[in-house]
């Protein structure tokens, strides 16, 4: 019986450990400015080796502004990259038939915009990918990495 609690509490320890912190307590940093931008649930956060990459997706809503950013949990652990992409269904014809081929459309990538935050307003609905890489680190340790979505309603110009 004392066995079995015992390996209960070291996986119970362990689990609680292995977790990383929220994207936004990863990447937000206090600002003296306020801005309209609101954190989206679809925000998150992983645990990333040396040389392994962490995707994740989400959804972004037509009339909406988003502000994309990734931070490491400890800056010490490496340097990050990121690519954001979606895919889209191109229609080819092939030898008289009609063929649908999925290719990977990238938006932007970490070489474009370094370490800002990227600001991007969709006209449609569409499924965002969001690929972070990490390098320079030790590869057999992990370190957590945050990426933080945020929205806001876009503005009307006009009449």
């Amino acid at each position: 019986m004392k066995a079995l609690l015992l390996t209960f509490l070291v996986v119970c320890v362990s689990a609680a450990y292995a977790q990383c912190p929220t994207a936004e307590s990863i990447v937000k940093t206090k600002s003296k400015t306020k801005d309209s931008y609101g954190v989206n649930s679809q925000s998150r956060s992983g645990s990333v080796k040396s040389g392994d990459t962490y995707e994740m997706s989400f959804i972004a809503q037509d009339g909406m502004d988003y502000r994309l950013s990734s931070k490491l949990a400890n800056p010490a652990a490496g340097t990050i990259s990121f690519e954001i992409y979606e895919m889209t269904v191109e229609k080819k014809m092939v030898d008289g038939k009609v063929t649908y081929k999925r290719t990977k459309h990238v938006l932007a990538n970490s070489n474009e915009a370094g370490s800002e935050p990227i600001e991007f307003t969709t006209d449609k609905s569409r499924k965002i990918f969001v690929a972070v890489s990490l390098s320079g680190g030790d590869p057999k340790k992990p370190t957590c990495v945050g990426v933080l979505v945020e929205d806001k309603k876009t503005t009307k110009l006009g009449f």
